[in-house]
This record gives C-alpha cells, structure tokens and sequence, in this order.
C-alpha cells in the first residue's frame, strides 16, 4: 500500500468535514453461478464501510431472465457514462469479466478512454495507465509444487487446463520451470489443455490420458496438477467412473479454492485466491491514488495461500503420524493404543480427549457423537448416524443463527484427530469407511455454507414475494401507481433509499431524463432537485442521496425492447444482485406498457423524408394519372424493413400485378423495388449505427439479412465504405 493507515484516514476525514466524502465506484460483471464477483462485491462494500466512504455499484448481472430482450454488453456499457467526475472520484474495475462478451481490444479501448479516473483492476488484463491486483500465480504454482514434490516425494506430472484466457496459459509456464527448478522432466502427452472448461471437454481430455497412461497406484503417473477446482472435481469424477482412485492412484490438484473443490469426491488441494481480500486492498490502493493523485501504473501481486486437503495424498501422511506417542511426554492421561484395552476405557478415553478440544460441550452431547461413532464403525448399516447428527445440530445451529462453518470444519477436524490414532489399530477398511462418513460431513458443511449464502442474496421467499407483487406492477397504468407499487417493494425487501430519473418519452438513445422518484419520503434538498434533468450521466447531483451517513448504491438502467426510459439508484442493504435486477425488469416491461399505452414513445430510428428524397429520383405525375404513389411504395416498403423483398406480396397489398408494380416503382422512385427496399435499409442501418446500441450483427438481423458479412457487403455497395469505417467518418 502506498500510504500508512494514519495518512489514509487524515485525508478521508479532510474530505468528510470539507462535506466531500469520497465516493468509489465499481465496474464489472457478475455471474450468479459464481461466487468471484460477490466475493469481490463483498470485500470492496465492507472496505468502503470500514473506511467511511461512498460505493456506487455500477456492475451488472449475465442475463437474469429468459425475457431480457435487449443486448447485454451494449445496454450495459451504457452505465459508464457515469463514470467521471464528480459523480465518482475513482473506479475499481474487473475487466476480466468482459471477456466472454467483447474482444479484448475493445475492453481495452472501453476502460484506457476513462482516463484520467484514478482506477484498479482486480482482474488478469493490462489496461495502460491502471494500476492493476493481480493473484501471484508464479508463487501459487511454486508453492503446490514444493509441497508435491518435498513433501510427497512426486516426480511424474501430467497438467490439465484449459484453452479459454491466459491465467491457464500462465499456469502451465509456471508449472514447467517448476518442473525445471525440481530437476524433473515433462512426461509425454502429459500436459491437456481442454478447448473449454465443460464436462464433455475434459472428458475428452481424460479419454486421452488413459489412452497414454495406466494410472494405479501412483505406477506410471504420480499427480495431475490442474488449473482450476472446477476442472479437477470433474476430473476425479471421470477417473472414479473408470475405476481410478484419487489420491490412492493419482492425486489431483485445484486453484482457486471453490466450492466446487470443497464437495469433490477427493476434497481439493488447492489455492486459495482470497477474492474477498483482493476486494478489499483494491479499495486502499484506490484511496491511495486519489489522495496522492497518483498518475503511477503499476502492477501489485497479491499473495495467495496454499489450502491442503485429502486430493494431494495427505490423508495418508497424517494417517501414518496418528497416535505416535511423543516420548517426552509427561502426560499420565496418554493412551497406550499398543495394548489390549477395554472398549469402556477407551470410551473415556475418547470422551476425556474430545472434550478437552470442545469444553463448551456437555458431556452427554459427546458420548451421544462416541456412541454413533461405535455404531457407523461396526454397523453394516448403510446410514450413518453421525451423518445423521451432524445435520441435525446444523440444523438446529441455524435456527438459532449462529451458523458458522469454518467454526463446524474445525469442529470436524478435530473429532477426526481423536479418533485417528484408534482407527489406525483397526484396520483400512475400517478407516476408510469412518473417513468417508468424515468426508460427507464437511461436504454437508459446505452445502449448508453455499444454502446459507445463496439464501442471503436470493432469499427464496423474496423472489416469489416480487413475483407476487409483478402482477400489480404489470397493471400499473400510471406512472404514479407504479411508483406506489415499487414503494412498497422496497420496503418489503428492507431497501433503506431509492432515487429514479426518468425520461418525458421513450428513446433509442441514452436518455436526459428528469429526477422523478424519491423514496422513502421527499428530504428539503431532494424537493428543490425534482424535475430536474439530467443532461450527463456523470452531472448526477449525489445530493439526492443521504447526505448525513456513508451510502452504498446499486446502478440499474431502466431499459425494455431497445428503448430507455431511465435509471434507477438502488441503496443496497443486501448483496444480492438478483433482487435489484428483478426490480429493474418489472420497472422497464411496466414502464415500456404505460408509455406505449400513452404514445410516449417515439421511433427515433426511422429514415427521415430529407433520407428518402435523396432515394427516390422517379418522375413526378399528377396524382389522378396514378394508382400508386411514391408514398404509397415508400411506406410500404419502410413497414417491411425487417422483411426480405417481397414483391407478389407487395403486388397482392395493393391489388395490381407483379409487372405494373414493378414498372410504376421504376418510374416513380428511379429504382427497383428490390433496389429502393435495399437502400431503405441502408438508410435505417446508418441511424442504428448512429445510435450506438446496436452491433452490426443484430442490425442485420432486424433488418432481414442472412448474415452480419451480406449486411456489410450491401451498405459497402451502397455508400462505398465498410459500416465500421462510415461510423467513423461520422
């Protein structure tokens, strides 16, 4: 970090009491299906509160509805118009998150024109002139390899990866000048970089594997170190069908710590990337750069942390270690476990030794855990009953609140540890079975955990409460009525305040609009501010938002079939996504059917009269010598602009043959009907380019072409450039 905590605060506090507090935002996507962003949302929010300062969450969700009717990247790249000053005094960015959806020039493009905001990104990009957090991957592999090769002795690798951004690229170099530092070679056919990171790939690339390589009992390959848990819990899952055992055959190795990793058949070796810490630092850095007004690109390596589990072969290590007895030991209360002994001595034993590790617990709720312990080892039953106890006290532990998983993990651990250097004298098999039960209970453990996140940023009950509330929302008439309805939404979904702009029409472009919606009651300054418009995003007056306390708001723009109303500030109280996301969608399908319903909104994008005259070069004839008018073929022609040229149709609309259209167009419009269809089009295509919400292949796709290529070739032929390059012209 570049300032001391002291200097830090010394100039947060100058710039609370000057009445400025400094306000961050925050840009990047967010997948449900991962915890990554919400881990980074989580870490930047808590640093914000502990720090005092303002966050504005301008991030956005993949497509939460099978509704969404408007392009994601093109609606969402809309909300960096409000990233400047003053709306915001810096930006920590995740650029990586766009990779799925834009070509990594135009990413770089995006957020390089944001110059000079002070930014930086918590992803694996290189933006010029932003600093940048990156994991220190060199170190992570560095670290796994050490442990697999000094601790477990391992020689024979084989990699698996995947062919999607450079991170696995990076892994796998540093996996090799591992390989190269330990003295060992790279094995044939050992390194398999799967062309994605689905299951049908990496079965693929498993068939390979067991094509080259016999894999028992670590003969041929001794460990398989992968790029991601995602990867490896799929992997063993394939080697498992096959009959291959992991970490008895071949151990496995993760990155990333998910909880993918956690629930693997073999719980993963793994790195842990710690995206909440990332989310955190990545706000001092930021305050840093503001308060030193630092220019400075650089790149800062965030270490990561080494999470060893059973995958890697442990297990085995500390199986053997279990129940040594330490000879400088004094402790009269050690056990003998080389002896012949009493099941009930042993009993005590185990029952003094565990509550030792738990003294917070009764006596009876241990032997109650001992006595199904006993049960499981020597019942053939295939249920076991601390499985059973185990969800009953997590249960139990829940409705209290006062779950806590890495506490009950711990917990897990050490039962196991009493219980090891016992087990150890019975045999494998016995040890293997209580082992597996042990294994059930963590992956249980982590089901709960994941349970207990997903239902705190998508509380079932919630969701199904807006769907309730969606069928009032939806006939809403007035706008007024609509805003009556959200309030009660918000208050429902404990929402502390709500700001929403919106436009007098709807529009193909970014709106101006006028500040329209205060909740949960009007203050004096926001009364002043109502009706006020909006001309820039980034001119957003923050004095609507709570001005007495710190504040932490989610942007959404208010968007529905290519036409924007607004947008909406959203305080956020939760870290769900998902509950703002839902308002946003029941706000713009509402809003889009009262403006509709009120002639509110206007097709912008329509090739203007001043357009369609520089089109038609046909010969003016007295209207009582015609039984077609150029209006008439225009406009028909301009209602089908989606269409492909239809000319027996047209002919049958106007009741007259296909050869007398043909030959009345020709003499009133200078042109085919093929040709003025055609460049009608062209005329639309140029104002949806203008626009900026469209990409060239959903313009040719709404306006009828086969393809993206055709489109460009037919607006070439017409204006005598590429549509990209007439843009730019423009």
């Amino acid at each position: 970090m570049g300032l001391k905590i002291s200097e830090r605060r010394l100039f947060l506090s100058d710039r609370k009491t000057s009445g400025n507090r400094l306000t961050i935002g925050f840009a990047g996507i967010a997948d449900l299906r991962s915890f990554i962003g919400l881990e980074y949302i989580k870490g930047m929010t808590k640093a914000c509160m502990d720090y005092d300062i303002n966050f504005i969450n301008m991030g956005g969700g993949v497509k939460y509805s099978i509704f969404e009717d408007m392009h994601f990247t093109q609606n969402y790249i809309k909300n960096f118009k409000f990233m400047k000053h003053p709306f915001i005094d810096g930006l920590v960015t995740w650029t990586s998150s766009f990779w799925d959806f834009m070509k990594e020039e135009n990413i770089v493009r995006l957020f390089s024109d944001m110059a000079p905001l002070p930014m930086v990104d918590i992803g694996h990009m290189n933006i010029p002139n932003v600093t940048r957090l990156k994991i220190d991957s060199t170190s992570a592999i560095t670290q796994l390899m050490e442990h697999l090769v000094k601790k477990h002795g391992y020689t024979k690798f084989a990699f698996f990866g995947a062919d999607v951004s450079q991170p696995h690229w990076n892994r796998l170099f540093t996996y090799r000048s591992n390989l190269k530092k330990h003295g060992l070679q790279e094995l044939p056919h050992s390194v398999y970089m799967c062309r994605s990171m689905s299951e049908k790939h990496i079965l693929e690339k498993t068939e390979e594997l067991l094509k080259n390589y016999t894999l028992s009992e670590k003969k041929e390959l001794e460990c398989i170190v992968t790029t991601t848990d995602i990867i490896a819990s799929i992997l063993i899952e394939q080697l498992n069908a096959r009959s291959v055992s992991v970490p008895k055959d071949i151990a496995v190795t993760g990155f990333n710590n998910w909880y993918e990793g956690i629930t693997a058949r073999s719980p993963l070796t793994t790195i842990d990337l710690s995206y909440y810490d990332r989310g955190y630092a990545a706000i001092e850095v930021l305050i840093d750069k503001i308060a030193t007004e630092s220019q400075k690109e650089e790149t800062i390596l965030f270490p990561t942390k080494l999470v060893i589990r059973q995958s890697c072969g442990c297990m085995e290590n500390e199986i053997t270690s279990a129940g040594l007895q330490d000879t400088s030991s004094k402790n009269p209360d050690s056990f003998d476990f080389n002896r012949n002994f009493s099941e009930i001595e042993l009993r005590e034993y185990l029952a003094s030794t565990i509550k030792q590790q738990f003294p917070e617990h009764s006596m009876t709720d241990i032997r109650q855990w001992i006595d199904n312990f006993f049960y499981d080892l020597y019942s053939r039953n295939e249920e076991s009953r601390l499985l059973q106890q185990a969800k009953d006290t997590i249960q139990n532990i829940r409705k209290k609140g006062e779950f806590n998983p890495d506490i009950f993990q711990e917990g897990i651990t050490k039962f196991r540890a009493a219980l090891l250097p016992f087990l150890k004298t019975e045999g494998m098999d016995s040890l293997l079975k209580i082992e597996n039960i042990f294994h059930q209970m963590r992956s249980l453990v982590s089901l709960f955990q994941k349970y207990e996140s997903l239902a705190e940023r998508e509380n079932p009950y919630q969701i199904n409460n807006i769907s309730e509330r969606a069928v009032s929302f939806t006939s809403s008439q007035t706008i007024e009525e609509t805003f009556s309805i959200l309030s009660k939404q918000l208050e429902d979904f404990s929402v502390p305040s709500a700001v929403i702009a919106l436009n007098d029409t709807a529009t193909r472009n970014f709106p101006a609009p006028k500040l329209s919606f205060f909740y949960p009651e009007e203050t004096m300054q926001q009364a002043k501010l109502k009706n006020t418009q909006i001309q820039e995003p980034h001119l957003f007056p923050k004095e609507v938002f709570p001005q007495d306390r710190r504040y932490t708001m989610i942007l959404e723009v208010l968007s529905a079939n290519d036409y924007y109303f607004g947008y909406a500030f959203f305080e956020m109280k939760k870290e769900s996504y998902s509950i703002y996301e839902v308002l946003r969608l029941l706000l713009s399908n509402t809003l889009h059917s009262i403006y509709k319903n009120t002639g509110k909104i206007k097709n912008a994008i329509q090739p203007t009269p001043e357009q369609i005259t520089g089109i038609v070069r046909g010969k003016k004839q007295p209207l009582k010598h015609q039984r077609l008018t150029q209006e008439q073929i225009t406009s028909y022609l301009m209602q089908h602009l989606g269409e492909k040229t239809d000319i027996q149709k047209m002919a049958e609309n106007f009741f007259v043959s296909k050869s007398y259209l043909s030959k009345k167009t020709k003499e009133l419009t200078g042109c085919t009907v093929q040709t003025l269809h055609e460049k009608l089009k062209i005329e639309q295509a140029k104002n949806m380019l203008l626009s900026e919400i469209y990409e060239l292949s959903k313009i040719a796709e709404k306006l009828g072409f086969q393809n993206q290529n055709y489109f460009s070739n037919v607006f070439k032929k017409n204006t005598g450039q590429s549509p990209k390059n007439w843009l730019k012209s423009q």
